[in-house]
């Protein structure tokens, strides 16, 4: 092929881009209106994992502080609303420390993924509160 072949094969291609009058824009609009379906569907399900975290927790602290109560009972009741709601955290842990005068209780899981490839950090809600105790009135 000559350089002269090549030149206008160039030359007429160039003109066809220039003359698409952006019909070349609408698959890149479509795909970015895709993706971005697709973190708002993320974002929703990383947030609904989020408050069954908390709301699993809050369970958890409520039972496990409560008077002449144990670290079992909290784990128990945060278990059984995770059961509950399951697909909303995968790998869910549940860890409950209990002294003479506070609980804590940590519940961290994970989220399903809506986009392939994307790992999102875990998900993770803590409390520590007082435990109830009898006071003798005086």
């Amino acid at each position: 092929m000559g350089t002269r072949q090549q030149q206008e094969r160039q030359r007429r291609l160039l003109q066809r881009l220039l003359d698409n009058q952006g019909w070349a824009g609408t698959p890149v609009m479509i795909i970015g209106i895709l993706f971005l379906l697709l973190i708002g569907f993320q974002a929703t399900l990383w947030l609904n994992g989020k408050n069954v975290a908390e709301a699993a927790r809050q369970s958890g602290y409520t039972v496990a502080r409560a008077y002449e109560s144990n670290d079992d009972a909290g784990v128990a009741a945060a278990q059984q609303l995770l059961d509950e709601l399951r697909g909303s955290l995968r790998d869910a842990k549940i860890t409950i420390t209990r002294t003479a005068d506070t609980v804590t209780v940590t519940v961290t899981g994970r989220v399903a993924t809506v986009m392939p490839g994307v790992e999102l950090p875990p998900v993770t809600s803590t409390l520590t509160g007082p435990v109830e105790r009898w006071v003798p009135a005086q």
